[in-house]
């Protein structure tokens, strides 16, 4: 294939960037309170790539420069401590990150103002009102005072320690916003600045407070790692120069004289010639009189882009708009891919999801990305059906497939409150009429045996989950939530009060290999329950199941598998009670079964699962006939006409150098009149054959869902998957092992 000039390498001074589309800075209101937000971690890592330069959005540098609402700041240590994982994520995947500097001068109104002062300016002349962002209303801006010329040192000290706080929260660099009618530019052009002093008349003058500016960050931080921005052609916010060419060409001559590492100039507005709006391309002049690394900007696509940089009409070409609605912009070039279109309605909505970072990855019915995955298999027309991808019904849900995804503990619940960055992690994996079920989700202040685990028996964690709910049903799925007590999977600090984890017996369980599979985790001893504690834990359950009702869930999916609570109280080797609650069968399974009365009476039993794991030892839980504990189950179960029984599978074997799934459930399925999903160890193959033969209605996978947000899609396509991290199953980070795999 022919080069793509907008993905050949480019040395932009110590930067060595592996393409030349930029991530133009987008003023996106999303920083609550003027602190940037975790959201922002998973926007800005989205579309980074490995040696890819991304420009924040503007960022103020001081409490008087905000015009807008929820824009971030980098004046105080709160924002610049905020900063930080969203830089560190970007650079985990090799990005370069600038942050834009940027004090709006009088394109503001007393409401952002400190103390509700006027906004400060060059002049005293106010911005006329403005059309809005959603095009139907006008911005109206608070006349401006005009500064002093003893106080403007001050506004250029505080670009310079801006820039410094920049480095501390570990940007690469700063670039200066001089551009789009704002302080700096007001400054600059001749129809708005009309000053006396020094700093007014003439273009040197008019200029000097941008490069003092340029010259203290250039000091604090080196020139290496500045970059300013510049519109001498636009009129944006009423700041028009009587001769823009000569204003730009001025700029990057004395811009020259600091070596400065980059200029990026905003084009003309484009114009229409015939049916098709062109891009000017007036900053020729500029570009041939700047000597550093040269970004053009404004209203270019794919054609453009190359075109310019074919050309040597620019060095880099910075996309805004496009690279908002298409993450991976840069892999769309690439295929030459259609493009997501952008909502412009939701630009500056406070939203941290809705067009912030839910666009979607990828062309998936290309050709040419079918080539480049390697899905020589691809399914055509004509070709066997997938037994995985056939329709469902299970009772009042229809299924579009019988992939579901599986719970998965994943600990970025923080102080048990599910977090926005949810929101995109199941968003991921929802496909219309897909089943998920959410990772473990605690009853109780006393059912936490791991950090950072949601919960849903609190007001403040309904309400968390409501959006993420929103989220998967927005995509058309179904979402379960798995309702869960560790028992004693526990120990003293997860605990309130410190007390002692409550389980069927005082056993105390041995430790078990941790999560990092190098450590172990300890646990404290359990605290029997008395007999007449266990109808509270049974309510715990039932409120719980009713919360998650609340926060919008289909239905629950009781946790009654891998050695917790429940499973506890039904494997003879775990429960040694002599009341009505241990010894026989029927007296070991009485508790389990009491919730799943409880929350069918609660919910109705259309809205209930319940996983199961007889033939597992998971936390030292085992029983000495795990396939009539099974069988007894199933049977109990339908009684209560539940809606599914999810059954973990034994542990793999090892036949003839290949790791085997048992397929040991087959009893339970056939006793088990409603819906039955299989888990554990499934992979495409096994999944399709556990289908055709009838062993299973369902298939719930884990690890390879995780790994791959698009496993439905994988398996239709026969496409390779991510292999999943391990060691980032269980780390806090909200974007790293969580929502970065890569999807087709």
């Amino acid at each position: 294939m022919s080069e793509i000039p907008l993905l050949t390498p480019y040395e932009m001074g110590d930067f060595s960037l592996s393409h030349r589309v930029v991530l133009a800075p987008m003023t996106r209101s999303r920083s609550y309170g003027n602190v940037p937000q975790p959201h922002a971690i998973l926007y800005y890592s989205q579309r980074t790539t490995k040696g890819g330069l991304l420009i924040t959005e503007a960022t103020g540098v001081s409490d008087t420069a905000q015009g807008y609402p929820e824009t971030p700041g980098i004046w105080t240590k709160e924002q610049v401590e905020a900063w930080k994982p969203i830089v560190k994520a970007v650079h985990e995947k090799g990005g370069i990150f600038f942050c834009q500097l940027w004090h709006v001068g009088r394109v503001s109104n007393y409401s952002f103002q400190p103390n509700g002062q006027a906004p400060i300016s060059c002049t005293d002349k106010p911005v006329p009102p403005q059309p809005s962002h959603d095009g139907i209303n006008e911005h109206d801006y608070s006349t401006p005072r005009r500064l002093r010329t003893e106080e403007i040192p001050q506004i250029v000290n505080d670009f310079r320690l801006a820039a410094r706080n920049a480095m501390e929260a570990g940007f690469d660099g700063v670039e200066i916003h001089g551009a789009n009618g704002y302080l700096i530019e007001q400054f600059m052009k001749d129809q708005v600045n009309d000053r006396t002093d020094e700093y007014g008349g003439s273009l040197e003058n008019r200029c000097r407070f941008a490069l003092e500016i340029v010259e203290a960050i250039v000091n604090e931080i080196g020139a290496n790692r500045v970059g300013m921005r510049l519109s001498p052609f636009a009129n944006f916010m009423d700041s028009v120069d009587s001769n823009p060419e000569a204003l730009g060409v001025y700029m990057v001559q004395s811009l020259n004289k600091y070596g400065v590492r980059y200029c990026h100039m905003i084009e003309p507005r484009m114009v229409r010639v015939g049916d098709m709006l062109v891009t000017p391309h007036s900053l020729l002049p500029m570009r041939n009189a700047f000597k550093g690394t040269f970004i053009a900007a404004g209203g270019y696509n794919r054609q453009d882009g190359n075109k310019a940089i074919a050309n040597n009409y620019a060095d880099l070409i910075a996309f805004g708009r496009p690279f908002l609605a298409n993450p991976d912009l840069p892999r769309r070039f690439e295929l030459d891919a259609p493009l997501n279109k952008y909502h412009r309605s939701t630009f500056y909505t406070p939203d941290p999801r809705l067009q912030f970072s839910l666009y979607n990855f990828g062309p998936r019915e290309r050709e040419s990305t079918r080539r480049l995955v390697g899905l020589e298999k691809t399914t055509r027309t004509g070709m066997a059906r997938i037994p995985l991808l056939t329709p469902y019904q299970m009772g009042d849900f229809s299924l579009s497939h019988r992939v579901v995804l599986a719970p998965l503990t994943r600990m970025r619940s923080f102080g048990n409150v599910p977090q926005p960055h949810a929101i995109l992690y199941y968003s991921q994996r929802a496909t219309k009429g897909g089943l998920l079920i959410a990772e473990s989700t605690a009853v109780s202040d006393t059912a936490i045996g791991y950090p950072n685990v949601p919960g849903i028996w609190t007001k403040e964690q309904v309400e968390a989950w409501k959006p993420i709910v929103d989220a998967v049903h927005e995509k058309g799925g179904i979402f379960f939530c798995q309702i869960w007590h560790t028992g004693r999977v526990s120990n003293y600090s997860f605990q309130p009060n410190g007390q002692a984890p409550i389980s069927c017996t005082d056993k105390h369980l041995p430790p078990q290999p941790s999560q990092d599979g190098i450590s172990k985790d300890e646990f404290s001893p359990p605290r029997r329950l008395r007999t007449d504690e266990i109808p509270q834990i049974v309510k715990d359950f039932r409120l719980a199941a009713k919360n998650a009702m609340e926060a919008g869930f289909d239905g629950v999916e009781i946790h009654g598998a891998n050695g917790y609570l429940i499973e506890q109280f039904m494997k003879d080797q775990v429960n040694d009670r002599t009341d009505e609650y241990g010894g026989s069968l029927e007296n070991r399974c009485r508790f389990a079964l009491e919730i799943v009365e409880a929350i069918a009476n609660e919910i109705g039993a259309n809205r209930v699962g319940i996983r199961l794991s007889p033939f597992t030892t998971f936390n030292d839980c085992v029983d000495s006939d795990p396939e009539a504990l099974g069988i007894y189950m199933a049977e109990a179960l339908n009684k209560y006409g539940v809606c599914y029984c999810h059954v973990i599978e034994p542990r793999t074997v090892t036949i003839e150098n290949k790791l085997v799934i048992p397929r040991s459930l087959l009893p339970i399925r056939n006793a088990f009149k409603g819906t039955f999903i299989a888990a554990d160890g499934y992979n495409r193959e096994d999944g399709n054959k556990a289908i055709a033969d009838n062993y299973a209605d369902l298939i719930a996978f884990g690890r390879l869902f995780l790994a791959n947000p698009d496993l439905p899609r994988r398996f239709e396509l026969d496409a390779a998957l991510n292999k999943y991290n391990r060691r980032t199953f269980y780390t806090p980070d909200p974007v790293i092992g969580y929502t970065d795999y890569p999807v087709l």
